[in-house]
């Protein structure tokens, strides 16, 4: 008598991590952004120099300050900006100052209002690894559960899904 080997498949919980939030205080005469953010999806761009990257990241302005009760998580970064100016429909820039684990830096910060109706807006800045600190590795791999529409799935209290994030 012949018995095949029986292998169950494996199965995994699928716990999903939300990212680190981003928290954002943005104050100018048309622009208003304050909370933390934890669904993000950053796309980067490395030079030639690995320790510097050009960062855009879609923010979805619908995630709620506190989608974790751990009120000791670790920001991805915190940035609060002193000077806010037009740059044309939709778009600005905001000079001011980003805290990270590495310590408190300058930076400039474009962001950018899509068109229409749409619950996400973009950020952009240069950044480098010194001043990115702890953060660095999930900004550049993006880690979380399978982007910004995966985590508004997973989360009850989201009331919009599925919508576009404008290209820039």
């Amino acid at each position: 008598m012949h018995m095949a080997n029986q292998i169950a498949p494996a199965t995994f919980a699928a716990t999903p991590r939300l990212r680190s939030p981003i928290d954002l205080r943005i104050k100018g005469e048309d622009l208003f952004v304050s909370g933390r953010f934890h669904r993000w999806q950053a796309t980067v761009a490395l030079g030639s120099d690995l320790d510097q990257l050009v960062a855009q990241i879609a923010i979805d302005a619908t995630s709620p300050d506190s989608l974790t009760d751990g009120k000791d998580e670790q920001n991805l970064f915190a940035f609060s900006s002193h000077e806010v100016t037009a740059q044309g429909e939709g778009t600005y820039r905001a000079k001011g100052r980003l805290t990270t684990s590495a310590g408190d830096f300058p930076l400039t910060l474009d962001i950018q209002i899509p068109d229409g109706h749409t619950a996400f807006f973009m950020i952009a800045a240069k950044l480098d690894r010194e001043t990115v600190g702890d953060g660095w590795s999930e900004l550049v791999t993006g880690s979380g559960a399978g982007g910004i529409d995966a985590e508004r799935l997973l989360d009850p209290r989201t009331g919009v899904r599925d919508l576009p994030v404008a290209a820039a």
